[in-house]
């Protein structure tokens, strides 16, 4: 039961930490983070990514913009390992 929690709790943080990273991305790229975030709550990472990528100026590729969330995500996680 304690290992089942404690899954329970990281999958949480990490779905936490996807939807900040993905506002923060949202907001640099200039579009609302509402739609992307309703995507990452329905469909996974992958559609949020695809909707930002389709939004943005010029439309950039989705890897373009899974590689800002990437480095984004990894700049969070590291920040946080600072604080500890």
């Amino acid at each position: 039961m304690g290992f089942e929690m404690r899954d329970s709790f990281v999958r949480r943080e990490e779905c936490k930490e996807m939807a900040r990273v993905l506002k923060a991305l949202a907001a640099e790229l200039g579009q609302d983070s509402n739609v992307a975030l309703g995507e990452l709550a329905h469909h996974g990472l992958g559609a949020a990514l695809g909707v930002l990528a389709g939004q943005a100026e010029g439309s950039p590729e989705v890897s373009d913009v899974e590689a800002d969330y990437l480095q984004r995500r990894a700049q969070s996680r590291l920040a946080a390992s600072r604080l500890q």
